[in-house]
């Protein structure tokens, strides 16, 4: 495999789609949280993206088979007549080097271009150095007109800095794109599996897209973790 692939098993007839990222950061916290609407909503795969900016290796699988790195894209279509339809990108990978969060960002943009997505949001940490047991939820947007919304929903803007990996990039190639996009970064530990923080990003993000998602597993994670 000499470039990024996205291998298309059925592709959907979506309405007015949504991208959620949810790859692996700070606290697995963007990943705790999209891996939940996958499971809680039941959306069906339909799409893999390979790449060479992978790890160079094969998982084997409890039936003694091997895996080769990918993330996956899953859809969830939404019963509500003028609700939008949600695409799901997920897995346990991001790229290696700068080049390759690069080349696997546009590929993704191209990806979501290709399925007419609206918008574009993405799912992370933000390291504090210590677990919270009530995080904030700290936003970044494309369009300052997407501020009024992010805040209504529950997340704040009062941090400056650098947004590292799929989580920033994404957002920044869908504005160079005049796609909407708007980051959400639960506040963590940095350094522990933070489920706490993944359910406060997650409400939030409930709000801005009207869907109500049960909460309680990860909830009961974040105690377990607390304990432990």
């Amino acid at each position: 495999m000499m470039e990024t692939e996205i291998i298309i098993t059925k592709k959907p007839r979506l309405k007015k789609p949504v991208l959620i990222e949810g790859l692996p950061g700070l606290g697995l916290v963007g990943k705790l949280a999209a891996d939940h609407l996958v499971k809680k909503l039941k959306a069906k795969h339909f799409a893999d993206l390979y790449s060479p900016h992978f790890p160079p290796q094969v998982n084997i699988q409890p039936d003694g088979t091997i895996e080769v790195p990918h993330d996956e894209f899953y859809y969830w279509k939404n019963p509500k007549k003028n609700g939008s339809d949600i695409i799901f990108l997920v897995g346990d990978y991001q790229a290696g080097s700068p080049f390759g969060h690069y080349e696997l960002a546009g590929y993704v943009m191209d990806f979501a271009e290709e399925m007419k997505v609206k918008t574009v949001y993405t799912l992370g940490g933000y390291g504090v150095g210590y677990l919270s047991k009530k995080p904030k939820v700290f936003a970044a947007v494309t369009n300052p007109a997407l501020k009024k919304k992010v805040e209504k929903a529950g997340a704040r803007f009062e941090k400056t800095g650098g947004i590292v990996g799929a989580a920033g990039l994404l957002i920044g190639m869908a504005m160079l794109r005049d796609i909407d996009g708007v980051c959400l970064m639960g506040e963590t530990h940095g350094q522990i599996i933070d489920a706490r923080a993944a359910k406060a990003v997650l409400e939030v993000l409930n709000n801005l897209l009207g869907v109500k998602v049960d909460t309680k597993e990860l909830e009961k994670r974040a105690n377990v973790v607390e304990r432990e």
